[in-house]
């Protein structure tokens, strides 16, 4: 008996023949997907590399270190320079965690039927980079999503000796 299961779909390039956006797109999403799971099943996820938070006093100057992580779904956050941040001054407890974004960039103009209008434009890029949130302990923040918690009040709040550094994921 031979089963047989198709995982992933790559472009099959040849002479002549014509390609589309689509084909382009097909061939970035296979690679994709086989880096975000090979990222989980070879990585886990979770912080590999620094992503240190420091903290001093509420309403002052914190950071976090550049470094990298992989999240629930394999993707990869990469924090290339340090983040600066200003925790609020509040009695609140805070949580400090990252999570990756993408955004369209690079507006270009585009002649295609995809836009159904003339003199339309679309983004050229897409960029990848990280979010990192600020929220009081307990809540997702904006985006509804668990991020990466890579640092998390434990004691007293407004005490910045009592933050503790957590390098685990939560979950999306």
């Amino acid at each position: 008996m031979i089963i047989r299961r198709m995982n992933f779909s790559r472009t099959h390039y040849f002479s002549g023949r014509l390609l589309s956006a689509h084909d382009f797109l097909a061939e970035q999403n296979c690679l994709r997907d086989k880096q975000r799971f090979r990222n989980l099943h070879v990585h886990g996820y979770g912080v590999i590399s620094g992503l240190s938070v420091s903290v001093r006093t509420p309403g002052s100057h914190n950071s976090l270190s550049p470094g990298m992580a992989i999240d629930a779904i394999g993707r990869e956050i990469c924090v290339l320079i340090p983040v600066e941040f200003t925790l609020p001054s509040t009695k609140s407890r805070w949580q400090v965690s990252v999570h990756y974004v993408e955004a369209e960039a690079r507006p270009m103009p585009s002649i295609s039927a995809d836009t159904g209008e003339a003199g339309a434009t679309q983004s050229s890029r897409i960029e990848e980079g990280v979010e990192v949130v600020v929220t009081p302990i307990g809540t997702t923040g904006k985006s509804g999503r668990r991020p990466i918690a890579l640092a998390t009040e434990t004691g007293t709040p407004g005490s910045p000796s009592l933050f503790s550094t957590v390098k685990v994921l939560v979950g999306l």
